[in-house]
């Protein structure tokens, strides 16, 4: 898998977890530019994202993985 689908398949994502399906995925999308992606928001996210691809992540990478684009390079290298 490509990163390029890696960041289609996050945004569908990202738009359910976070209920907002005009969401556009950028490498800089960060927790302070999406009002949903709080605490808790990110730990749907990352669920969300370990079910789809079937992968686990440590707690610090889930710790580190505060912008979009991070977590499109641990997805690539996980999956």
């Amino acid at each position: 898998m490509n990163n390029t689908d890696i960041r289609k398949t996050l945004r569908d994502i990202a738009r359910e977890v976070f209920a907002d399906e005009t969401l556009e995925i950028t490498d800089n999308l960060s927790q302070d530019e999406v009002k949903a992606w709080d605490s808790l928001g990110h730990i749907r996210l990352i669920a969300a994202t370990e079910d789809t691809f079937q992968i686990t992540f440590t707690m610090d990478e889930i710790e580190g993985s505060k912008r979009m684009g991070q977590l499109v390079e641990l997805v690539a290298e996980k999956a």
